[in-house]
């Protein structure tokens, strides 16, 4: 079971890395930035970092970013 855990209290990895488990394991770049009311800039900024750190997986769809958790196949449909 999840713990409701107060969004304020986590790191910013962690409220992106907890709305792509929320979202079977990826979203837009785009839908992060509107989930979490962040500018694009540091959610582009912060997605970089992470991406890095192996803690996601970004790919570049058009003019989009499609961000996945490690072993997520981003072309699976839902």
């Amino acid at each position: 079971v999840e713990e409701a855990v107060n969004p304020e209290l986590l790191s910013d990895e962690e409220r992106v890395l907890r709305l792509l488990k929320q979202n079977g394991g990826r979203m837009k770049q785009a839908s992060i930035v509107s989930e979490t009311g962040w500018s694009n800039a540091k959610v582009s900024q912060l997605l970089s970092k992470m991406d890095d750190d192996g803690e996601i997986e970004k790919l570049r769809i058009g003019r989009e970013n499609l961000i996945t958790l490690p072993g997520v196949d981003p072309t699976a449909l839902d």
